[in-house]
């Protein structure tokens, strides 16, 4: 609306010019003596202002259009009135000035007064001069309106104009004022050389506390923290002579006297013949605390990550190792840097293409996440691998989680409670078996050995021998299956030193058993004493030094025997040089009926019967062999400490 308001009142006030100046050339006599002349320019003048009507409204908003429009309309009317009549000199000079003083004028009211002053002085002198009472008086009367119209035609658009851009001069002022005063950040106006404070918004009061009328007039470097000044004092030098500098490790003070880290910048504004300094810093210290924060967090995460057991590794989609944990670096023994970047299959199990039961294979795949179990090293190792797929915000694979559990021992205590859910299914059925085949068997050794008693042939004697001496294997037998159900009563147990059960055994072997050039290495360390039956323990380390001496094959070898206290255990090792148990045998030494021995020299039982003895304490054993290297059988007993008030009870 307003720009079609400036458009009309510029046409109107051209309709206004073309009348005037028709009226002079068509009723004067000019200085040009073809009148036709003075026709066409009346027409071209009435033409331009029909064509401007259909310019468009924005234009004459426009200062380059409207000031080139108002120097062709200056030479237009200028011409025009050269056109009119041979006008004196006196009548230019006063149409000049008229222009030049509405070019020049800021108030139009005062335009249009002087404007009508001058109008009516000229008029006076007009009248002094007596131009109008002569012949062309009509010519002459017609200027005095001519010059207040030019005045108010040239001062109204002037001031038109001059007040839009006053205008838009406060409104950029007004959104200057509201983005400097609701910045989120504070800004300082500073008037060099001693960047004096000059202006300042609001958050800079919020940020330091002070008020406004505190610190305008005051020196920049005062407002930096004590122990920052010379800092700041090398930041403004720098400012002076480049024009511009930004810092983040400056603190500024505030009224309380604490200290505030900002990051801050200044720039040079120049401004004419002056020269400001817009200072603009921001509070760090949400920012740091998020940092710091941030930090923590990394350092949790990390350490988390780090403190996890079992291997995390993180892959991209092309098996590239991106990063993996403490626990990945110790198992595969290679640094941190020789991991990144690498094919996970190619620096973690030596293939040149992924594994074949790769989970993490499948996850890349689908998307989903998997698992699988890999053994490594012919069974010595026993992997469970899990993996999980990162996805970005689109659902695309980003990388891989690979979750690397070691299950050998695990496997090793499941595949413990299956033998033991085996051998207490076995101690049932050999409770049954025991107690029918001990009766038939007793009649029939008994019944071979009155037999053998009479008198008989060789022939039939040698019969009967041969079924006494079966007789009494299966007796032996019957004997190991016994040991599956038989329980050693509560009065029958005692407190016994696990070194003299030791020693004794060592003592009762090597009677029994030719030992050969063995050396004995003894480590006994003192030990608590434990609650239990002295003959099923002596049967357990009688049992494991004779396999050991056995292992041997009665060459020169060396059998070692130590004790150790743990926390809450007592802890045995024999340990032998000899031939070794193959791998795949170590899984199955405990079951019953098996044996490695040639046939009749094992019945099978024996380890087993080890086994059951030392579970029956709650305790536990183990085996580590290697074959051609040796054997070490390691069994632990727990110790029941007894408290000062069942010590109490029992002594009553």
């Amino acid at each position: 609306m307003k720009d079609l308001y400036i458009k009309r009142i510029v046409l109107l006030l051209r309709w206004t010019s073309i009348i005037v100046i028709s009226y002079l050339i068509i009723f004067s006599n000019g200085r040009i003596s073809n009148q036709y002349l003075g026709y066409l320019f009346i027409l071209g003048y009435i033409v331009s202002n029909i064509i401007l009507t259909f310019f468009p409204r924005g234009w004459f908003s426009n200062p380059r259009f409207f000031y080139s429009l108002l120097l062709i309309d200056t030479g237009l009317l200028s011409f025009g009135m050269y056109l009119s009549e041979a006008i004196t000199t006196d009548f230019y000079v006063i149409f000049f000035l008229v222009i030049i003083f509405a070019s020049i004028s800021r108030n139009f009211k005062l335009l249009v007064a002087v404007a009508a002053t001058t109008s009516l002085i000229y008029g006076f002198l007009l009248y002094a001069w007596g131009l109008l009472t002569s012949e062309e008086s009509i010519s002459y009367t017609l200027r005095i309106p001519f010059i207040f119209i030019i005045a108010v035609f040239y001062g109204y658009i002037i001031h038109s104009f001059t007040k839009e851009a006053k205008e838009q001069l406060a409104l950029s002022e007004d959104r200057y004022r509201g983005l400097f005063e609701n910045a989120n950040d504070g800004i300082i106006i500073l008037k060099g050389p001693k960047f004096k404070i000059e202006d300042l918004n609001k958050k800079v009061e919020h940020l330091i506390g002070y008020k406004r009328e505190e610190i305008l007039g005051m020196e920049f470097i005062n407002l930096f923290w004590k122990e920052d000044r010379e800092r700041g004092e090398v930041f403004l030098d720098e400012v002076m002579n480049k024009g511009e500098s930004r810092t983040d490790s400056l603190s500024l003070l505030k009224l309380n006297g604490m200290p505030l880290e900002v990051d801050l910048s200044i720039n040079r504004i120049d401004l004419g013949d002056e020269s400001f300094y817009q200072a603009i810093f921001r509070d760090l210290t949400e920012q740091k605390k998020l940092e710091k924060n941030i930090r923590d967090s990394k350092m949790n995460l990390e350490a988390i990550f780090n403190g996890i057991r079992d291997q995390i590794t993180i892959i991209s989609p092309d098996y590239k190792i991106l990063r993996v944990n403490k626990a990945s670096v110790d198992f595969h023994k290679k640094d941190y840097q020789d991991l990144i970047g690498e094919n996970c299959y190619t620096i973690y199990y030596g293939r040149t293409s992924p594994c074949d039961d790769c989970p993490a294979s499948l996850t890349i795949e689908k998307k989903q996440p998997n698992s699988s179990t890999i053994t490594l090293s012919e069974g010595e190792t026993i992997l469970k691998v899990f993996s999980y797929p990162i996805l970005d915000e689109r659902g695309n694979l980003n990388s891989v989680i690979e979750y690397v559990r070691d299950i050998t021992e695990e496997q090793r205590l499941q595949e413990q409670l299956i033998q033991s859910e085996k051998l207490a299914g076995i101690g049932i059925m050999a409770s049954g078996v025991a107690h029918e085949i001990n009766n038939p068997l007793s009649g029939i050794i008994g019944m071979a050995e009155i037999a053998l008693s009479e008198n008989g042939d060789i022939k039939t004697k040698s019969y009967l021998m041969d079924i006494l001496q079966c007789g009494q294997r299966i007796n032996e037998i019957v004997k190991g299956l016994r040991s599956y159900y038989k329980t050693a009563k509560k009065e029958e147990n005692a407190l016994i030193d696990i070194n003299e059960v030791l020693r004794d055994s060592l003592k009762m072997v090597r009677l029994a058993t030719k030992t050969g050039e063995v050396e004995i290495e003894e480590q006994l360390q003192p030990l608590e004493r434990i609650e239990a039956n002295v003959g099923e323990i002596q049967h357990v380390f009688t049992n494991l030094i004779t396999n050991a001496f056995q292992a041997m094959n009665g060459k020169k070898g060396r059998l070692s025997i130590s004790t150790r206290m743990l926390k809450d255990a007592i802890e045995v090792k024999v340990s032998d040089n000899g031939i070794g148990i193959p791998q795949k045998y170590l899984h199955h030494i405990f079951d019953p009926f098996f044996t490695t021995k040639k046939p009749g020299e094992g019945k099978g039982l024996g380890l087993n019967i080890v086994y059951r003895i030392v579970t029956r304490y709650e305790g536990k054993i183990d085996v580590e062999s290697k074959e051609g290297i040796g054997t070490t059988f390691r069994v632990r007993f727990p110790i029941r400490r007894i408290s000062n008030e069942e010590e109490g009870i029992n002594r009553r």
